[in-house]
């Protein structure tokens, strides 16, 4: 069948035609063939197309219009008219420490470097202006984790399949605060010199750095598109979505308590509610256009988008998942983003052994988690093809891939290393 689609029946017809020596006859089967078999070949294509389109349609992927990317940008290069990226937090944009002396930074290194930074629990640092030594605790941004929850509500109360959010770049970020009722007032607006041990993390360190993403929240009064159902107890509310709106994005509702039901028109979102009235109510946005370029943004993107196929919408909407070796190579492939890894093998383990990597991107879900886990380990081996600029994230990029797949291989500890 695949033959029969791509045969190209106008050019084997032209050339069969200069065949034929006589004009007459020529003419009278250029008729024929050209304008009549033709018109019913064009007929029988349009139908085939119309049809690939359909089980296309059918099988859609439900979770194509909520892919999330990530990125980082310096505080004096953030664009306010950039439609795709926006702020975790508003905050953020705030120059200077914040509350309290808090100060954040982004660790440009790898995940033991990360991590080494994190159990040093202090830094030592001095006020730029006045040169006055200041010791500050180190912890992770609790308000980042908080976005997440409430980003996997949405995607829940809105019955979206979950996805893994890569936080290679969330990660890196930590907060720094004043230990010193004395160092809080004095590092309230002026920039401060770190001094490390040794020279660890010198050159690691970025300042001024704000995290990105492609999620935007759009107030809604609901109340001025109420209509009553036809049995008269319930109401159903309609946002209208911009028409502006691109044909792949994907629009999440805040659902409440009241919400009974969320359903996705083709130009609308409604909510199903018992009451006549609801309060302001909000709609995240995820922009799926791709990274819209602007000055001063040139920093790695991170992304869970993968290519699509049409087997593995039919999986998805089958609710199986194939779990065989080359299965397996695929999906390696297919979640390694910008880093061309392979998996050079596999094996099943009793226990995890110190140096594997595992897929620990969805923590903040709450996910139930056994204190006597005896799941057997599925030890992934893989191997990198080449370096990269940004290699730190490289540890990151096999985690965020153990996170996905864990979500498949429930009866297994997905766990990885790069040989």
């Amino acid at each position: 069948m695949v033959d029969e689609k791509r045969f190209d029946y106008d050019k084997y017809i032209q050339e069969r035609l200069r065949e034929i020596d006589d004009l007459d006859e020529r003419r009278e089967a250029k008729v024929l063939l050209a304008e009549g078999l033709g018109r019913m070949m064009a007929w029988s294509e349009g139908r085939y197309a119309a049809l690939e389109e359909r089980v296309q349609r059918e099988l859609e992927a439900p979770w194509r219009p909520f892919h999330t990317y990530t990125t980082i940008i310096g505080r004096e290069d953030y664009d306010p008219i950039n439609s795709f990226w926006a702020p975790l937090c508003m905050e953020d944009l705030q120059a200077g420490p914040g509350q309290g002396g808090r100060e954040t930074v982004y660790l440009a290194a790898d995940d033991a470097a990360c991590r080494a930074f994190l159990q040093a629990g202090v830094v030592e640092a001095q006020d730029a202006r006045t040169g006055q030594p200041v010791r500050l605790t180190v912890r992770r941004p609790s308000r980042y984790r908080a976005c997440l929850e409430q980003l996997y509500a949405l995607f829940s109360g809105n019955h979206v399949p979950w996805q893994t959010v890569h936080l290679g770049h969330l990660e890196r970020f930590f907060d720094l605060f004043p230990e010193g009722e004395g160092d809080r007032e004095t590092g309230t607006g002026s920039r401060r010199v770190y001094h490390f041990p040794e020279g660890r993390w010198d050159g690691c360190i970025r300042q001024g750095m704000v995290p990105l993403w492609n999620i935007r929240q759009i107030p809604v009064r609901s109340r001025e598109f109420r209509m009553p159902c036809i049995d008269e107890a319930f109401y159903e509310h309609a946002f209208y979505l911009p028409e502006e709106k691109g044909q792949t994005d994907g629009y999440l509702a805040q659902a409440g308590d009241e919400i009974l039901s969320i359903r996705y028109e083709k130009d609308k979102i409604v909510l199903k509610t018992r009451r006549d009235t609801l309060e302001d109510i909000s709609v995240c946005r995820l922009c799926q256009a791709g990274p819209e370029p602007s000055a001063g943004y040139r920093y790695p993107v991170l992304t869970n988008h993968r290519p699509d196929s049409l087997a593995a919408r039919y999986l998805q909407k089958s609710g199986r998942f194939l779990q065989t070796p080359a299965e397996l190579g695929r999906k390696v492939q297919e979640f390694a983003g910008g880093y061309r890894m392979e998996m050079a093998g596999f094996e099943i383990l009793e226990k995890a052994e110190k140096g594997f990597l595992s897929g620990d991107m969805n923590g903040f879900t709450g996910a139930r988690v056994f204190t006597d886990d005896r799941r057997k380990v599925l030890l992934i081996r893989l191997r990198q093809a080449g370096g990269y600029e940004d290699g730190y994230l490289l540890g990151a990029q096999v985690r965020y891939m153990l996170s996905q797949l864990q979500m498949e291989f429930l009866e297994y500890r997905c766990m990885g290393v790069v040989e």
